[in-house]
């Protein structure tokens, strides 16, 4: 199993992604797909392995530069030849052609990609994007290539990535272009009250059950694809520490105080702060602890999907609060 390098995924593909699968990453328009398949390559090529990305979509140069804004050096895999490209788009916008491989007629595509896929056995290519490709040509044609180069990866044990953009298309075109893929992933958009976000599931795999989970993510810049919990409440009575808890485990944390009796600042609203751990990030919110504040409680904890609940252990009159 060769793994994605995406948090939570490798997890509902039982480890990861067979050599020689297809694997289609399928997005609503508006959400920013390439990720997925450039994080997977960064993955693959820092454990060695090698891999190439075919764009139609944007020149080489500027892939690379996306890359860099993420935190990875694509130019070094390059130069130490790991990696390539099959530039199927500066010809196009009147660019110099770059890459190892460079396309000036659409005819040229299955071959060239063939040539590149005989070049990283055991390895990985990024199809970017499947949608530029399906706009160029016939899309019985379409369907008849995506087998032939998916037929050939699997002869040389290569792993193809399509990042796949699902605008109109005829819908007996879009079910064609999944049954020819090993597995599916779906990346839509999500809005449930008050999250409006981007979540992931998979929703096909040849080699695993899929999961019903929907994941929410975050494109970060450095960082790449990060999974996003919405909301942590941090919680409990009057003074128990919940904001310096939330001080300690956040970065740039915020909170709302009012000098008390004695000079000890107590929060009268709430203290927010930002999390990363693993390849995960959350939003953590505490919550004001003097019982009056109890009735907004119900208010504060609407969307949050876990809480920490913060006890004195040398005032144990305030353990029932946070148990009511």
């Amino acid at each position: 199993m060769k793994k994605t390098h995406i948090p939570k995924l490798d997890d509902f593909l039982g480890g990861g992604v067979p050599p020689g699968s297809s694997v289609l990453f399928y997005a609503d328009p508006g959400v920013e797909c390439e990720a997925f398949g450039y994080q997977t390559l960064q993955g693959r090529l820092e454990e060695g392995d090698q891999g190439f990305i075919f764009t139609n979509v944007t020149e080489p140069s500027s892939i690379i530069y996306e890359f860099e804004k993420f935190g990875w050096d694509l130019e070094k895999s390059m130069n130490e030849g790991k990696a390539f490209f099959v530039d199927g788009s500066s010809y196009f916008i009147g660019a110099p052609v770059t890459g190892k491989y460079g396309i000036e007629d659409y005819s040229q595509i299955e071959e060239v990609v063939l040539k590149a896929i005989a070049d990283v056995p055991d390895g990985l290519g990024v199809i970017n994007n499947l949608s530029t490709l399906i706009d160029y040509m016939d899309d019985e044609e379409t369907i008849r290539i995506i087998n032939k180069w998916n037929q050939f990866a699997k002869e040389q044990d290569t792993i193809l990535l399509y990042i796949f953009t699902e605008w109109d298309y005829e819908e007996d075109l879009i079910e064609k272009i999944k049954n020819s893929m090993d597995c599916l992933i779906n990346l839509n958009t999500i809005e449930e009250r008050v999250i409006i976000g981007q979540g992931f599931m998979v929703t096909g795999a040849s080699w695993v059950t899929p999961s019903d989970n929907m994941v929410l993510f975050n494109i970060q810049r450095p960082g790449g694809v990060k999974i996003f919990i919405p909301k942590i409440l941090v919680t409990g009575p009057f003074n128990a520490g919940k904001s310096s808890f939330v001080k300690n485990i956040t970065t740039d944390s915020v909170s709302v105080d009012r000098m008390a009796l004695g000079q000890v600042p107590t929060t009268i609203a709430m203290d927010i702060g930002h999390m990363e751990y693993k390849g995960f990030t959350a939003d953590v919110f505490g919550t004001p602890g003097q019982e009056r504040f109890d009735l907004i409680l119900d208010v504060l904890s609407k969307e949050a999907v876990g809480a920490f609940i913060l006890v004195d252990s040398t005032a144990p009159k305030t353990f029932p609060g946070p148990r009511k």
